[in-house]
């Protein structure tokens, strides 16, 4: 699972343990599959580390939320959001503001999918935001 000899040293098993688990930790909270792969790893981590009693993220993966939409769902309704709102104030702009906006979404969505880390990736997506909008926020 972790792909490294059982012989490994627990530097090199950590390592590939947070390589592996940066690409589902995210998607983890949504994704039944994600959640799956990030409990084989933590198993993976603990049957090749047996001096450890818990995988590093064994605590952080919250369960899986029954019923609630997919992440990518909320981004698609949100994204319908602001086209409404761009075609109401600025209808000679909406073209231009929807794809920035979308690009930036989208790029949101691949980094956090991607294993970046959560804060930083939302602190550049809201600057991101602010600097599209700023243009036209007293039109």
């Amino acid at each position: 699972m972790l792909q490294v000899a059982p012989t490994a040293d627990e530097e090199l098993i950590l390592q590939a343990y947070w390589h592996q688990a940066r690409k589902v930790r995210v998607l983890a909270a949504h994704d039944p599959a994600a959640r799956v792969q990030l409990d084989k790893l933590n198993r993976a981590y603990l049957v090749l580390n047996p001096a450890r009693t818990e995988a590093p993220l064994s605590d952080e993966a919250p369960p899986l939320r029954g019923g609630s939409p997919r992440l990518g769902e909320g981004i698609i309704a949100s994204l319908r959001k602001i086209i409404e709102q761009t075609q109401s104030r600025w209808p000679q702009h909406v073209r231009e503001v929807t794809t920035l906006m979308v690009t930036t979404a989208l790029l949101t969505y691949l980094a956090l999918s991607a294993g970046a880390d959560v804060i930083w990736t939302s602190l550049v997506a809201a600057i991101a935001a602010i600097t599209i909008w700023a243009p036209w926020r007293n039109t």
